[in-house]
C-alpha cells in the first residue's frame, strides 16, 4: 500500500513551549459561519461520513464536575485525590506528579488491601450543575465534551513505582487483570454519577496514557490481553449513554490504532510522534484528533504562506474523505486565528458540500 505523506516543515525544536494547562490568557474566541451546527458535523466525522469542515476545537465546551477528584484541585494544586494518593503541582512544568517514593504502595499485589475506592453513592455530583448548566447553554450548538483523568493504567502508575508495575504486569497476570476490570467497574459507576447529577455531556474523553515518546509502555498482546476488555467494558457503557467517546493517549502508540478500531472509539486524541500518515491510510475508520505542530506554530519567522501551506497539506492528507478532528494551536494570536479560519475555510472547500 502507498501511503501518502505530508511535506516536512520546518519547525524549531529549541522553542519553549508554554506548558501550563490552565496559565496564561485563552486563545481569541472564534465562530465561523457554519452551515451546520457543530455538533452535527462531529457527527458526521463519528457517523464515517464526510463532514462540512473539519471539526475543531473552537467547535466544542467543556466541562469539568468539582466533586470529581480523580486528580485534587482540577490539575492546578498540590494535593490528596480521592483514593489517597497525593499529587504535587510543579510549577515550572503547569501540572501535577506523583513525588517518587510517596506512592501508596510498593508492590502492585497490594492493590486489594490499600487501594480503597471512594463511595461513590455518599458523594453529592450535582454541586454547582445549576450553574454550569447555565454557562454550558450559552452556546447551545457547541457539543459538551468532558475528561475522566486517570485511567486504569494511569491510575495503576501513579499508585505504584512505575518500573514494579512493569514487572507486575508479566509475572502476576491474573491478578492485574482483577486490578483492571476492577478499576473499569469503578470508572463506569463514576460515568453514571455524572450523566445522572451533572450536566448534559456530548463526549467522554478517556484519558489513558499507553506510551512514551518512542513506543508504548508494554507490547500489544498485554494490551490485548489485559487492558482491551475493561476498556471496551467502559467504551460500551460511554455509548449507551448516547456519548461519543475520545482516547486521549500520549505517546507513540500507533501500534494500538487497530485496537482502538475495536473498541468503538469514535476518535483517537493522538500526538506528532506517531506515524499518523500510517495509521489514516491503514485504519480509515479510526477518526484522528490532532492538533497541528505546536513547534512549527511558535516559530518567530513564520510566514502567513507557510501557515496556509501547512493547514493545507495537513487537510488534504490527514483529512482525505473525512476522519480528521484538529486544532492549529499558537500562543501568536494573530498566527492562531489565522491557522484555524484557514482550516475552517480550506476544509470547507476541500469537502465541497457548500
Amino acid at each position: 500500500m502507498e501511503i501518502r505523506r505530508r511535506k516536512p516543515y520546518k519547525v524549531d525544536k529549541t522553542i519553549q513551549l508554554n506548558t501550563k494547562m490552565f496559565g496564561g490568557p485563552p486563545p481569541p474566541p472564534l465562530k465561523f459561519d457554519y452551515p451546520i451546527s457543530p455538533r452535527e458535523n462531529i457527527q458526521l466525522m463519528v457517523d464515517h461520513e464526510v463532514p462540512y469542515w473539519v471539526p475543531s476545537m473552537a467547535d466544542i465546551g467543556m466541562t469539568f464536575c468539582p466533586a470529581d477528584l480523580d486528580r485534587p484541585g482540577m490539575l492546578v494544586e498540590s494535593g490528596y485525590d480521592w483514593f489517597g494518593q497525593y499529587w504535587e503541582f510543579i510549577e515550572s512544568v503547569g501540572a501535577q506528579m506523583v513525588r517518587p517514593g510517596s506512592h501508596l504502595m510498593n508492590d502492585p499485589t497490594e492493590w486489594k488491601e490499600k487501594l480503597i475506592f471512594p463511595d461513590l453513592d455518599n458523594i453529592d455530583f450535582s454541586v454547582g450543575a445549576e450553574e454550569e448548566y447555565k454557562r454550558i447553554r450559552q452556546d447551545p450548538d457547541k457539543p459538551i465534551f468532558y475528561v475522566l483523568q486517570n485511567g486504569m493504567w494511569e491510575r495503576l502508575i501513579d499508585i505504584c513505582p512505575p518500573e514494579k508495575v512493569f514487572v507486575f504486569l508479566l509475572t502476576e497476570p491474573e491478578c492485574a487483570a482483577e486490578y483492571f476490570n476492577a478499576m473499569a467497574d469503578f470508572k463506569i459507576k463514576v460515568i453514571d454519577k455524572l450523566v445522572k447529577e451533572w450536566v448534559p455531556i456530548d463526549c467522554m474523553i478517556s484519558s489513558d496514557d499507553w506510551g512514551t515518546q518512542i513506543s508504548t509502555f508494554f507490547s500489544p498482546d498485554t494490551f490485548k490481553d489485559l487492558i482491551f476488555e475493561p476498556t471496551k467494558r467502559i467504551y460500551d457503557f460511554i455509548h449507551s449513554k448516547g456519548m461519543w467517546v475520545d482516547t486521549h493517549s500520549c505517546g507513540k502508540i500507533d501500534t494500538l490504532a487497530p485496537y482502538m478500531v475495536e473498541l468503538g472509539s469514535d476518535m483517537w486524541e493522538a500526538q506528532g510522534m506517531n506515524d499518523l500518515d500510517m495509521v489514516k491510510a491503514t485504519c480509515p475508520d479510526l477518526n484522528l484528533r490532532v492538533m497541528g505542530d505546536s513547534y512549527f506554530f511558535e516559530r518567530k519567522d513564520l510566514t502567513r504562506e507557510e501557515v496556509v501551506d501547512y493547514v493545507h497539506d495537513f487537510v488534504e492528507v490527514l483529512g482525505k474523505d473525512g476522519g480528521l478532528f484538529s486544532f492549529m494551536g499558537s500562543s501568536n494570536p494573530d498566527m492562531f486565528t489565522l491557522a484555524n479560519t484557514e482550516l475552517f475555510n480550506f476544509s470547507r472547500s476541500f469537502y465541497g458540500k457548500g
